[in-house]
């Protein structure tokens, strides 16, 4: 579909054991340096509130960035995470036919939710603790969702294609476009949520409007046209939304339980702290970006013992990608504490520490989820994301009562740390139940 012509029967994805062997791997130096950009781009969003902004701003941002969590969230279970899965099993016109419903609907959806939670926040901002939302902050939030929406429906589309390299690309403009706009606005000594939303949310539609047009994705609107495919989406759907929402509840609770039990400014500190051990997320969801098709493909093929293989392969690398990354951090700590915090955010060392914990479990729940939903097993991961909020949400209301913001990321630990879990029990049954037909052989 998009840049150099693709196998007619494999649809971007390599269909025979010798092209297997030659490249296992394709793709991922050009998503770890994407998703190091990003990481970048984020932490620099993220230094300019704690160096130019009031912590009741950098809170107020935090609260909106996850309202656009949670739509993207539900553009996970509707539409990258089904498309994911079925995309990969699909071949020529039927996939582009396939692509430009996903497009239509993605686009019709975004539009509702954004505007719809505009509204909301504009009428009641108490709902996210806060005092008013004037209209340019509410308008500010409704493009950030269309602009998020849009990148992430482009980016996993390249993904699909095996075309991490045009993904790069549009990243790169992104990247570059955001940080001249948050320069601008540090010049100008204008760094607040709403202004902020607008520089992210212009970079997005900007950079990704040009890549859009060389995919030559044209959305397909109507309920006739929708109606095929979301025959396929909903029996894979009805399960991946609820387990999203969940899984959104656990993994956000913390700013929404924050803001009612240690109000804006504490959590403006755990938020701050978070922002040096994110890159983290990025890595992992740059290994899942090519590991997610990849074993798709694999599964529908039978190559079984490939899978686990490279499963087995993924967490060790996230074991040790996260315990080299915490050294470094706590080594270089005294001077990210006197150079980029300063004294507004001094001591967010057991705050960072313990955000290592967590990402130590959302690395492995990661990869574990990843794999049921390449298999189509959105039911396992519904019921995982279910006893994690069981866990974690009562424990960072009480705990954080008590304890203050240690006793609300014991709760977020918690969660994380149950919820990988049960995907990783999960993972390993759906494997032993699925039938071995060949063997790749490509870690050998």
């Amino acid at each position: 579909m998009i840049g150099q012509p693709k196998s007619p029967d494999s649809g971007g994805l390599m269909s025979d054991g010798a092209s297997e062997r030659k490249l296992p791997f394709q793709g991922v130096s050009h998503s770890l340096i994407d998703q190091a950009l990003l990481s970048v781009s984020n932490f620099l969003i993220g230094l300019a509130f704690i160096k130019f902004a009031t912590k009741h701003n950098y809170y107020a941002y935090s609260q909106l960035i996850g309202y656009v969590a949670l739509t993207l969230a539900i553009q996970a279970a509707l539409i990258t995470t089904t498309a994911l899965t079925l995309l990969p099993r699909k071949q020529g016109p039927d996939r582009d036919a396939a692509t430009n419903a996903f497009f239509g609907l993605q686009l019709f959806l975004s539009t509702s939710l954004a505007l719809l939670g505009g509204l909301f926040l504009w009428s009641l901002p108490a709902a996210i603790s806060m005092e008013a939302i004037g209209f340019p902050l509410a308008l500010a939030m409704v493009l950030m969702v269309l602009s998020s929406w849009l990148r992430e429906f482009l980016r996993n589309v390249q993904f699909i294609n095996s075309r991490a390299d045009l993904c790069l690309q549009q990243d790169v403009a992104y990247v570059v476009l955001l940080t001249l706009g948050v320069a601008a606005l540090v010049f100008a000594q204008r760094v607040r949520a709403d202004e902020m939303l607008l520089v992210i949310s212009g970079a997005g539609i900007v950079s990704a409007l040009p890549w859009l047009h060389k995919a030559g994705i044209r959305p397909v609107f109507g309920r006739q046209n929708w109606a095929g495919l979301w025959g396929e989406i909903w029996p894979l759907a009805r399960w991946a939304l609820p387990a999203g929402l969940v899984a959104w509840a656990s993994g956000n609770g913390y700013l929404l339980i924050g803001a009612n039990v240690l109000g804006p400014e504490l959590t403006a500190e755990i938020v701050a702290a978070k922002l040096f051990m994110a890159p983290l997320g990025m890595m992992f969801l740059s290994w899942g970006n090519i590991f997610r098709p990849k074993v798709s493909h694999w599964l529908s093929v039978g190559a079984v013992h490939d899978v686990a293989r490279l499963t087995r392969l993924s967490i060790l690398g996230v074991a040790v990608v996260v315990v080299f990354y915490f050294l470094a951090l706590v080594v270089a700590y005294p001077l990210l504490e006197s150079q980029l915090l300063g004294e507004k955010y001094k001591g967010l060392q057991f705050d960072i520490a313990w955000w290592g914990l967590f990402f130590i479990a959302s690395g492995v729940s990661s990869i574990c989820n990843g794999l049921l939903m390449a298999g189509g097993r959105f039911r396992q991961s519904f019921y995982a994301a279910l006893v994690s909020s069981v866990c974690s949400i009562p424990v960072m209301y009480a705990s954080g009562l008590m304890l203050g913001k240690h006793g609300l990321m014991l709760g977020a630990v918690l969660g994380e740390a149950s919820y990988a879990a049960v995907l990783y029990f999960g993972m390993w049954r759906m494997l032993r139940s699925v039938p071995v037909q060949q063997e790749l052989g490509v870690l050998k």
